[in-house]
């Protein structure tokens, strides 16, 4: 069936049928807890993004991530490749 077709609750069940990346790597999709107040560093987010983002690349389950994060615009991580943030503009943009 058509991703697009498919439940919410269908999306995350396919999801879990997968051997996922970024179920052995959580750390590489989510920004770290951090107690230093400034934060991750610009250079380590963005070395921590591009790592994330190579793993989507090759995961079998990346159109239903996407898919699930379309209909859930989640506020932080990567998705099927993409940050919260792009996933936002191209919902904006296709309304």
């Amino acid at each position: 069936m058509d991703p697009k077709h498919q439940s919410t609750a269908l999306l995350r069940a396919g999801l879990a049928d997968h051997q996922l990346p970024c179920a052995d790597q959580p750390e590489l999709f989510f920004e770290p807890d951090t107690s230093d107040r400034f934060g991750e560093k610009p250079a380590a987010k963005e070395m921590r993004e591009r790592s994330a983002r190579t793993l989507c690349l090759s995961c079998p389950a990346r159109d239903l991530c996407l898919e699930l994060a379309l209909r859930e615009k989640p506020a932080a991580g990567i998705w099927a490749g993409f940050s919260s943030d792009e996933i936002t503009d191209y919902l904006r943009e296709a309304a």
